[in-house]
């Protein structure tokens, strides 16, 4: 089992990190690009592959700045006096999501080079610029889904972790 789920993290090596985004507290990863159509006939811009992590984790940049999971309930940065209201939930509001932001824009090399799967459902992620995205799922908090990786090509790929154990 532990061969098959570290085949299915390798699906996104080689592949760059393309964009961030946030639903709550889950943090989404898109790694690569393509393209998806709502019911609506929207078509949104997607990674090839999207991590969803509903778990501890954090990302080491090259220069040694470290953006964590736990930002997302702090204000984001302004210039001038900060604004009176506060609502980490809005997308863009917190420093996580200001952070991940600017990572994204400002470095063109965070393509995956290779992933290491460790015990706890727990895996860290290389980027070839030196960058670490770690992820540490805390089994002692019950959740669905820890995190998840699936594909946005309509091939019904996907593999994560929670606390009933290893998604397929």
């Amino acid at each position: 089992m532990q061969q098959n789920l570290q085949q299915a993290l390798d699906e996104i090596k080689g592949l760059p990190l393309t964009k961030t985004t946030r639903s709550e507290l889950i943090q989404y990863f898109h790694f690569g690009s393509t393209h998806y159509t709502t019911p609506q006939g929207l078509i949104l811009d997607v990674g090839l592959f999207t991590l969803a992590l509903n778990c501890p984790w954090q990302l080491k940049t090259v220069d040694g700045d470290v953006i964590k999971h736990g930002e997302v309930f702090m204000r984001k940065r302004e210039a001038g006096l900060p604004s009176p209201k506060f609502d980490w939930k809005v997308p863009g509001a917190n420093l996580r999501d200001q952070r991940l932001k600017e990572l994204v824009k400002d470095t063109a090399a965070l393509a995956v080079e290779s992933v290491e799967l460790k015990a706890n459902y727990t895996f860290t992620l290389y980027f070839i610029n030196g960058s670490v995205l770690e992820v540490m799922p805390d089994l002692t908090k019950q959740a669905e889904v820890y995190w998840q990786l699936f594909s946005n090509t309509g091939n019904d790929f996907k593999v994560g972790a929670g606390a009933a154990g290893i998604i397929y």
